[in-house]
């Protein structure tokens, strides 16, 4: 299984505050079944530019490298972009990219996205050397109007959603509703910290594989697997059912 979200860069930002707890987190990660990983910091365009951002998380890879092995998955980097006006110009962007595919994490703000920022998602999308992948989609369920994930889909845009919406006992049905209708594509721990927000992936999958079927989890890391390798996949099937929420 790969993690598409994670903190796991030291002192970067508020996720691992070490090399020693990043190290931690990825023997966690490790642990929990995770065959790879990736480093995905926040950035934020009104905080810092993309020379300064790349120039940090380059830093931050090489205080790693030294202790990184066999005993660690292996990490592929990217950023969590927050949403701005204007990012569906911006060539930049592109520099902040998931290594070596086409997918950008999109942090969207905890507000009732409006319609031009859903244009916004849509024009990004559109561009042929960007695939947008929504960060932690169960965070924005109340917010929004019930169809903005089926606008939103119905433009090629995918979704993520964290381990934490499949072990929480208030969400669990309604994470598993969406996974069967085609509303989650990819998983991401989201992971912060060693002990508070740790690695939670494998958790996630034992869930999915006990509520589901060994199937439904075979199929959630074959959509993984394509994407990271840049494969055609049926990513958006299941576009014809209802929302189940």
């Amino acid at each position: 299984m790969f993690d598409f979200h994670s903190h796991i860069l030291p002192a970067m930002d508020d996720g691992s505050c070490s090399v020693e707890e990043s190290l931690a987190m990825l023997r966690q990660s490790m642990a929990q079944g995770v065959t790879g990983i990736a480093a995905t910091p926040h950035f934020h365009a009104d905080a810092v530019t993309p020379d300064q951002f790349l120039e940090a998380r380059r830093q931050a890879l090489e205080s790693l490298k030294p202790y990184l092995g066999t005993h660690t998955p292996p990490i592929r980097l990217g950023a969590e972009v927050r949403y701005y006006d204007g990012m569906s110009r911006s060539e930049e962007i592109l520099r902040l990219r998931m290594e070596g595919t086409s997918l950008l994490l999109v942090e969207m703000p905890m507000v009732r996205w409006t319609q031009h920022m859903c244009d916004v998602l849509a024009v990004l999308n559109s561009r042929r050397e960007i695939t947008v992948l929504l960060a932690h989609i169960e965070r924005y369920l109340t917010l929004q109007p019930p169809d903005v994930l089926e606008r939103l889909r119905g433009h090629g845009i995918l979704m993520q959603a964290s381990g934490a919406f499949f072990l929480r006992r208030s969400t669990r049905k309604r994470a598993m509703q969406m996974l069967q209708s085609g509303y989650i594509h990819v998983l991401g721990s989201d992971c912060h910290h060693a002990k508070k927000r740790p690695p939670n992936l494998g958790d996630a999958a034992a869930v999915i594989r006990k509520g589901l079927g060994a199937q439904s989890l075979m199929d959630l890391e074959g959509r993984e697997n394509a994407l990271m390798q840049g494969t055609p996949h049926p990513l958006l099937d299941g576009s014809d059912r209802e929302i189940p929420f």
